[in-house]
């Protein structure tokens, strides 16, 4: 009987371990299943994987596109650019010569030429080509690229750890239709659009548009502004415009620049007891009529003379004779002198033991604007400029005039007025706040809309001097324009080359033109740099919290984070 139940034992078990070992077969079964499957599911995401790979490349082959992040979109051609190369009728062929392996940044400046190239060519509808050619000592080619006026520069490169110069070509040539432009040298990127899409309409355009410059006696010509007149020149024509001996200005200007007159500043100190120069009668019967026929103006105001006396500096008012006539518009120049706690510094002489030492102090006198029009796109980019011996303008009788008038320069809410005259100081002290009453006056705007002519009922005035045409028909005198805008700055001196303001005084001088001559879209070019923007403006006594809280904010938020620590393990113990 033991026996038999010992053989059932036994035989029970045999069992069990057979069933055991067909379940653990059926779970390896089932396991190589699973593997087998998620092997072939792996292969087929990789496959999947490649294959919309290859796709996207097709596509991007056919379709290109670029993901830029930056603020401006420096490394994305602007809608201005593509529509200047979409219009190019025929060929324009781009021979760069750029030498391979520059050191930084230069390899960088050939990386992004050849990317900006890329993009001109793919909105061109086949219209543009170009090359990068490396000459790299190559005899043959060096002689192209100087025959173009393309001259080697000297960079400088490390080698085992030696400093070594290096001969290097970085510029192009394009050429349409038997004509040439050249882009000597491309030192970096920064406005590289804006030349090679100023370059193309050079090339393309039949005739550019004319920007024209009044001349005359004390009058403030291209002369004084070669700065500004060169950066111009890449996209407009600007022509000085003389209208003595009773020349009317061409209707071909686009927009007309009218400096109103002021003395050299030798003059300023020999002729003190002189009346300062006012605009003869003749050029602001040629303005006015310009204007009656629509053109379009902008005046840059020298309202404020500044002389010296003794040891002592003064700015004093005067008027410039064109007073009268904007005021019969509606527009209106406030006799006063602006001064500004969001200023400029100007560098100072100082004695240092026995040495002379230079020193920057601020300088009200000299506003910086902050407060631009940002609403206007050709101006959103612009962070600051700088002006020089101001005077505001009073908009209020511009709607009685039927005018619409756009704030474009705003002063801070610290600004200070001097009426007629003011002692200038430059001791290196801020004035006090007690002398900053005002604030947000108009020193730059727009006005907008239809203009009745100064000289309605009035006999044209005329030059005599010798060799002047007839007189002007005062039965031809234009009494209305048709809508135009006129742009009134109340200074002038911050487009000048001797003011030697920041380079933004130059881009929004020349937005202005854009903004009237309806190239919008050319402002957008100059804005996209890099260059970071200003911070803006605070208090002082914003700025002592921020610099104590600082200071001393860190130090207590440890300390009490630490002691809430303290505190809790000390709760969890007891």
């Amino acid at each position: 009987m033991a026996e038999e139940l010992e053989n059932q034992d036994d035989a029970t078990e045999e069992t069990e371990q057979e069933i055991e070992e067909v379940q653990e077969d059926e779970r390896l079964t089932k396991r190589k299943k699973k593997t087998d499957s998620r092997r072939k599911q792996a292969i087929i995401r990789v496959a999947l994987l490649i294959g919309i790979i290859i796709f996207v490349n097709i596509i991007a082959v056919k379709i290109y596109f670029r993901l830029d992040l930056t603020g401006n979109k420096i490394y994305t051609l602007s809608d201005a650019s593509r529509q200047v190369v979409k219009n190019i009728d025929d060929k324009v062929v781009v021979k760069s010569y750029f030498t391979d392996n520059l050191p930084s940044p230069y390899n960088n400046t050939r990386r992004y030429l050849q990317e900006i190239l890329d993009d001109y060519k793919n909105y061109s509808n086949g219209n543009f080509q170009y090359e990068i050619i490396s000459p790299s000592d190559q005899a043959e080619l060096e002689k192209d690229a100087e025959k173009y006026g393309i001259q080697a520069v000297q960079v400088q490169t490390f080698k085992n750890d030696r400093a070594e110069a290096m001969k290097a070509y970085m510029g192009l040539v394009m050429l349409y239709g038997g004509k040439q432009e050249v882009l000597p040298f491309l030192g970096n990127i920064q406005n590289l659009e804006y030349e090679l899409t100023g370059a193309i309409r050079r090339l393309t355009e039949k005739q550019l548009k004319k920007i024209g410059i009044l001349s005359g006696q004390n009058i403030p010509g291209q002369d004084k502004i070669g700065k500004a007149s060169e950066f111009l020149s890449k996209y407009y024509s600007v022509v000085p415009v003389d209208v003595s001996k009773n020349n009317p200005i061409p209707a071909d200007i686009s927009v007309l620049i009218v400096f109103t007159p002021k003395q050299e500043q030798q003059q300023q100190q020999q002729q003190q007891q002189q009346a300062p120069p006012t605009m003869p009668e003749n050029l602001k019967f040629a303005i006015d009529q310009y204007i009656m026929n629509g053109g379009k103006v902008i005046f840059l105001m020298n309202t404020v003379n500044v002389a010296s006396q003794q040891q002592f500096q003064f700015g004093q008012v005067v008027k410039t004779g064109i007073e009268d006539m904007l005021e019969s518009y509606g527009i209106k120049i406030t006799s006063n002198i602006i001064t500004d706690k969001n200023c400029a510094a100007i560098s100072v002489p100082v004695q240092m033991g026995g040495m002379q030492m230079y020193t920057q102090v601020p300088f009200p006198y000299f506003p910086k604007i902050t407060n631009i029009n940002k609403d206007l796109p050709a101006f959103s980019g612009i962070g600051q400029i700088f002006l020089a011996f101001s005077s505001d303008i009073d908009t209020s009788i511009a709607m009685f005039k039927g005018l619409k008038t756009t704030p474009l320069l705003i002063t801070s809410n610290k600004t200070g007025v001097y009426k007629d005259i003011a002692l200038i100081q430059t001791s290196g002290q801020m004035m006090p706040d007690s002398m900053f009453k005002y604030s947000s006056l108009t020193l730059g705007a727009i006005f907008t809309g239809k203009y009745k002519s100064f000289y309605t009922g009035k006999k044209p005035p005329a030059d005599t001097i010798t060799g002047s045409s007839p007189a002007p028909d005062s039965t031809k005198t234009k009494m209305e324009s048709p809508d135009t805008k006129v742009i009134v700055i109340g200074n002038s001196d911050f487009v000048k080359d001797e003011f030697r303001g920041p380079d933004e005084n130059i881009l929004f001088f020349a937005n202005m033109i854009d903004y009237l001559a309806d190239d919008i879209g050319l402002s957008a070019i100059r804005l996209k740099d890099a260059n970071p923007k200003p911070l803006d403006p605070i208090e002082d006594g914003t700025k002592n919290i921020l610099k104590y809280g600082l200071l001393v904010g860190p130090p207590v938020i440890v300390l009490l984070v630490g002691l809430f620590r303290w505190r809790k393990r000390k709760s969890m113990k007891s």
